[in-house]
């Protein structure tokens, strides 16, 4: 397999998390893409793919408009990170969040963030994105 096919393969495999979970709310086929021995660096989510899976589950009950949009996706060796605009709810400004993913033999095996809250009046006319 070339370099860019895995780096496109590995890609996919994180848009199709973020198109299950964040667009469709399928928390069970979200995690299919997951290791049952995920590793997790947020300190607020629990590490384990059936760990995560009772806390999103949790998360779209509470949440139920809860949704994202990506706004890129960038691949290097086995790391895909994704730069999008969450919001937990439609009428808040959410924030801007970038996700770091490890995959490992077709699956993702590891996970860091990083998240700022979209300001209400920015110092500036830059665009988070």
């Amino acid at each position: 397999m070339s370099s860019n096919t895995s780096l496109e393969r590995n890609k996919q495999i994180v848009r199709d998390f973020f198109d299950k979970m964040f667009a469709k709310h399928d928390v069970d086929g979200a995690l299919d893409n997951f290791k049952p021995d995920y590793i997790q660096h947020n300190p607020n989510v629990p590490t384990g793919r059936e760990a995560i899976r009772a806390a999103f589950k949790q998360s779209v009950k509470d949440t139920p408009g809860i949704k994202t949009d990506i706004k890129r996706i960038i691949a290097e060796g086995d790391l895909v990170v994704v730069h999008h605009h969450f919001k937990p709810d439609p009428k808040v400004l959410g924030l801007a969040v970038i996700d770091i993913f490890r995959i490992e033999d077709g699956k993702i095996a590891e996970h860091w963030d990083l998240a700022n809250p979209i300001p209400e009046n920015p110092k500036n006319n830059n665009s988070m994105f």
